[in-house]
């Protein structure tokens, strides 16, 4: 039986843990994304929100993050001992990754708690600067995480690097939609960035998984392998280290195939089954789908050709505000 070092088990499971959870979200935002894109009619009345209430539990997306930022948090601050610091208050040097990584979960907890107060009071003020302030945090998560990731304390060279330099160029998309989605944008063309920033949320994901894989053993390319500590990958050779980067190009551009494919199938999916119900100029009184505005105020009433109620079938009723 083959016993994994400590620091590789953790380095596994918090990438592979990570990684599918930042795809699931970017699932579910590609499905409501396309879903409301396709249901609304016309296009024009398409927004996108910078996160999606659920059926039953409106701010089920948000309490998912504060939780996965609170637990994040915790466990990077007390990994390895209940105290994050040096008995002179200093950080340990071992312990400035975990540190960084904690900086990531608070930015979560602060876009996902700062969300959900705006939204309990979004009739008190105009909604639409709440919507844009909203997609301005999120910005700012991907912000952090870019920064965290280019300036990392932990020496991610060779094959570390190459395949953190990608996790980056992933990050840097999610962050460059989220700041053009804050803006005013034509309703195509806002879809086409929703679009984009999710389908990288969930590359993101994905990629993050494939850095968990890569410390399994076995699972490394060859001519590498973990050190003792299971910490770092390390190449015997200059020709094992270029295989290695070649193969994790090959890797990139695989994912990105994937990716891309399992967009294009989705949206088709969607288009086929959630049709918009303005193409068959009928409506039915049940499985409606609304994508509604806050009531107007006064100064506001030109904008009711906004609202929107659309039929499509086999739906359970929603409402999204924007």
């Amino acid at each position: 039986m083959i016993m994994l070092p400590r620091g590789a088990i953790d380095k596994s499971i918090s990438h592979i843990l990570a990684g599918a959870t930042l795809s699931s979200l970017g699932v579910w935002h590609l499905f409501n994304h396309i879903r409301l894109f396709v249901s609304l009619a016309p296009a024009s009345s398409h927004v996108a929100p910078a996160w999606f209430p659920a059926p039953r539990v409106r701010h089920l997306e948000l309490i998912a993050m504060l939780a996965a930022g609170a637990y994040g948090f915790a466990t990077q601050m007390l990994a390895y001992s209940p105290m994050p610091f040096g008995a002179d208050g200093s950080i340990p040097p071992e312990r400035l990754p975990n540190h960084e990584h904690a900086v990531l979960y608070a930015s979560l907890i602060v876009y996902a708690g700062s969300a959900m107060y705006l939204d309990r009071h979004r009739h008190r003020h105009r909604h639409r600067r709440h919507a844009a302030l909203c997609m301005l945090l999120l910005a700012a998560v991907y912000a952090q995480e870019l920064f965290v990731f280019h300036v990392h304390s932990t020496d991610h060279a060779g094959v570390e690097g190459r395949l953190h330099w990608f996790l980056q160029a992933s990050a840097a998309a999610c962050l460059a939609t989220a700041l053009l989605g804050a803006g005013r944008l034509p309703a195509e063309l806002h879809f086409a960035v929703s679009l984009v920033r999710s389908a990288s949320l969930a590359f993101q994901g994905l990629w993050g998984v494939v850095i968990g894989v890569a410390w399994i053993p076995g699972m490394a390319p060859k001519g590498c392998s973990l050190d003792d500590a299971g910490i770092n990958l390390r190449c015997r050779s200059d020709d094992s280290l270029h295989h290695a980067m070649a193969v994790v190009n090959l890797q990139f551009a695989w994912c990105m195939v994937l990716v891309t494919l399992f967009v294009l199938v989705l949206y088709v999916y969607v288009c086929n089954n959630y049709p918009a119900g303005g193409s068959s100029g009928e409506a039915t009184t049940t499985n409606v789908v609304y994508g509604r505005l806050p009531e107007a105020e006064a100064a506001d009433e030109d904008d009711d050709h906004h609202n929107c109620k659309q039929a499509v079938h086999d739906v359970t009723p929603m409402e999204i505000e924007v």
